[in-house]
């Protein structure tokens, strides 16, 4: 790859470069940073633990309030963890989750297209850094991000001061990026001129003031590979069936020759239905969504098959990683990567028919949805984009298998009675997919039924019985449910009964 002289075009900056242990010394106790970074791609893999060995050495009480587009990789994200203070809107570190469990950082969980929103408004307050990956400054100052957009866009405009971590390591991106920012209050929002997923509307850098550039440091480090398992005998079965179901929908819809653009989360499961749809005979399919994937580097020679992605980020295991890079130049004709306001802006979403489908936690029997929070309580990563799509999507598509085995050896089901935490309510979910089957939320009944059908369509039959029993025992009602403590309880002791004797 190339040298930082060559990277950073603009002599004036090129004039700030230093070491990050210099970099570092500009960070002050409670500033508040904004940084580039999704699903551990373009995140500042060199000044994030940098600052937390500054802090460690010289300034242990020290904190910070951080905020990104998505998660940063445990690397990045797990150094730093113990001087944050504040934290938003989406994270996957271990080393976080277990300060915010123990109420040491102020977490908020928001929606994605909302937060990048809200911090350009100001909500948030002031933003004092800036921390970016880029992949080339221009001789005019303007930058070139690397593999994911984010938020990127709205912390180099409106943070007073940027540190600009240029990456020589990786391939130039440009020519992949879209780059527009939501209007600001009183200036009102023009209506996003996007019809098709290649559309673009902005530009293939970010433009602001380069005076408020303080330093640019080098970085050589790859982004850290995602670690993703071969599919299961459980996960291809959820895959084939989400496939009959829009198969089911093609005809009843009359969907002709080409299917909605897909929105697909992140994970084995995601990366298993996106393998199906390949052998699906679903042809020209496109991506509208947040992360291109291990499982759609398979679409991206083949012509007949794909005919394009729009997302916020690029994440990949290391194989995938590198088939991406010997084919660099035909992603960029394939794929456009733009910041997350507008790559989950529900009047896209909704503009472009999108169906969306994401892996929750558990489901209920009335099809309300948990994705974030084990027991109700404790926070696994956050919302992330899921609402965005859920909400505003052509079709809403839940998926997740049947049961899953806890730590202290139980298995309990995925399917409840009642989520212990909503973050999607039955109104935004069309249809409830498991290994079991799928159950159709696109006609007009009663929740009762509806219940009746995802019980027989989508829990495991070990779990059938007590489900129906709940169902039969909280009376009546739209959405029956116990309210009496002393049946509840008992219930839930029949039920952790159930769990435990579930077949080795």
């Amino acid at each position: 790859m190339s040298g930082i002289s060559e990277r950073v075009e603009c002599r004036e900056l090129l004039d700030k470069l230093m070491p990050a242990e210099e970099a570092v010394k500009l960070v002050s106790n409670h500033n508040r940073i904004g940084v580039s970074g999704f699903t551990k791609t373009g995140e500042p893999k060199v000044f994030l633990p940098a600052l937390a060995r500054h802090f460690t050495e010289n300034a242990p009480g020290n904190r910070i309030s951080l905020f990104t587009g998505a998660s940063l990789s445990e690397e990045v994200e797990g150094p730093i963890a113990p001087f944050i203070e504040e934290r938003a809107p989406y994270m996957s570190s271990n080393a976080s989750r277990k300060r915010i469990h123990a109420g040491e950082i102020d977490f908020a969980d928001i929606h994605l297209s909302a937060f990048a929103r809200n911090l350009a408004y100001g909500f948030y307050g002031d933003l004092d850094f800036a921390v970016v990956e880029a992949t080339r400054v221009r001789s005019d100052g303007s930058v070139v991000l690397s593999g994911s957009a984010g938020i990127s866009a709205e912390a180099l405009t409106h943070a007073k001061k940027v540190i600009l971590e240029v990456n020589t390591s990786i391939p130039d991106y440009t020519g992949f990026h879209d780059i527009a920012l939501p209007r600001i209050y009183p200036d009102i929002n023009w209506p996003i001129p996007i019809v098709n997923i290649g559309d673009r509307v902005g530009l293939p850098y970010v433009k602001f003031d380069k005076s408020k550039v303080v330093a640019v440091i080098k970085s050589d480090l790859p982004d850290y590979p995602v670690a993703f398992k071969p599919a299961s005998p459980t996960e291809l079965k959820i895959a084939q069936n989400v496939i009959e179901f829009l198969l089911y929908c093609h005809k009843r819809f009359n969907w002709g020759d080409k299917l909605p653009p897909i929105q697909s989360g992140v994970g084995n499961i995601a990366n298993a239905i996106v393998g199906a749809l390949y052998d699906s005979p679903f042809k020209k399919i496109r991506f509208w969504t947040e992360v291109f994937q291990d499982g759609m580097m398979r679409y991206v020679e083949d012509d007949e098959k794909f005919d394009g992605a729009s997302a916020t980020a690029v994440s990949f295991s290391q194989p995938a990683r590198d088939d991406f890079h010997r084919l660099f130049t035909k992603c960029r004709e394939k794929l456009v990567l733009r910041p997350m306001w507008l790559s989950n802006s529900g009047e896209l979403i909704t503009r472009m028919f999108v169906v969306a489908m994401n892996t929750p936690i558990e489901v209920d029997i009335f099809g309300h949805v948990n994705s974030t929070h084990v027991d109700g309580s404790k926070v696994i990563n956050g919302l992330g984009g899921s609402g965005d799509f859920f909400r505003h999507a052509y079709l809403s598509i839940v998926h997740t298998p049947s049961v899953r085995k806890l730590k202290d050896g139980r298995t309990v089901s995925c399917v409840l009675p009642y989520v212990r935490h909503i973050d999607h309510t039955e109104h935004d979910i069309h249809c409830v997919v498991t290994e079991r089957g799928f159950a159709v939320n696109l006609q007009i009944r009663s929740a009762q039924r509806r219940a009746e059908e995802i019980i027989e369509k989508c829990a495991h039959p070990h779990f059938q019985p007590v489900l129906r029993e709940y169902l039969k025992s909280a009376g009546g009602g739209n959405q029956p449910r116990m309210t009496d403590m002393g049946i509840l309880q008992g219930w839930w002791k029949e039920y952790d009964a159930v769990c435990r004797s579930f077949p080795a």
